[in-house]
């Protein structure tokens, strides 16, 4: 028997290969856990509309999902929200000036599902191919500040999120979870904002303790959790911050298969 009781695994690049599906080996390897007995929470940086498909194609039998890299904590069968933690409106604002002297291309998290854009080309084209989510756009931004956001994320060529990360994370660094997830994303939420913290919150709903929890991720925004949980467990392909934060790394192997190969080894 698994000493873990509870599962939070990311979407990208985690649980979906680079066609942003679910193959049908990490599919039977999510079943094995739920047959082992441990429930299974999916987290992630997409919004909470966009995560449903995959949550009801893995038929799980527990509602929690993790929205928004831990900024929204949602049951989606009764429609509670056990956290949410909105950007603040001076932060919003000064992250859409910052945005607009730089020419970026900004996108909007509305907390009730909606997500706006400034501008569309062929960046936030290849977002909605990736997400399958439609971008609502929106010109004049600077009343969105106002609005109930969960974040703002910056779409660019991978070259400038580079440039741009290293000052914008020194000047917000007081104020605001700033970080990069696929090199096209640069991403704003509000401090205290993780998925650490938003996993925590399901485990106490479940009654499970953070030594009975285990987390599968790749990406900078899993740093956290990987380090918060008994057990974190990155992907071969993960980002070098991900290797570091994780306590065990699964087989390399090809892409569409890396969650299965963790829960193999797991098992092991």
């Amino acid at each position: 028997m698994l000493p873990y009781r509870l599962a939070a695994v990311d979407l990208d690049d985690t649980l979906l290969g680079p066609d942003k599906e679910i193959s049908a080996a990490n599919h039977a390897a999510i079943h094995r856990l739920l047959n082992a007995g441990v429930k299974v929470v999916l987290a992630s940086g997409r919004r909470h509309e966009n995560m449903r498909r995959y949550h009801k194609q893995l038929d799980l039998p527990d509602s929690l999902i993790v929205s928004c890299n831990g900024a929204l904590v949602m049951d989606d069968r009764s429609g509670e929200v056990l956290h949410e933690r909105l950007l603040p409106a001076d932060l919003a604002a000064a992250i859409i000036e910052e945005g607009e002297r730089r020419r970026a291309t900004q996108q909007f998290y509305h907390l009730r599902g909606a997500l706006y854009v400034n501008h569309k080309n062929e960046w936030t084209r290849l977002y909605e191919t990736r997400t399958q989510n439609n971008l609502v756009l929106c010109p004049d931004i600077s009343g969105l500040a106002s609005e109930p956001l969960l974040k703002i994320l910056w779409v660019m060529p991978p070259a400038d999120v580079l440039a741009h990360f290293p000052t914008l994370r020194e000047r917000f660094a007081d104020s605001l979870y700033v970080t990069i997830t696929d090199p096209e994303y640069l991403e704003f939420m509000a401090i205290g904002v993780n998925k650490a913290a938003g996993i925590a919150l399901a485990a106490e709903r479940y009654g499970v303790a953070p030594a009975e929890v285990i987390t599968f991720g790749d990406g900078n925004n899993d740093v956290e959790m990987l380090e918060w949980a008994g057990l974190g467990i990155a992907m071969d392909h993960a980002r070098e911050a991900a290797h570091r934060a994780a306590d065990r790394v699964a087989p390399p192997g090809d892409p569409e298969t890396g969650f299965a190969r963790a829960v193999d080894m797991l098992f092991s």
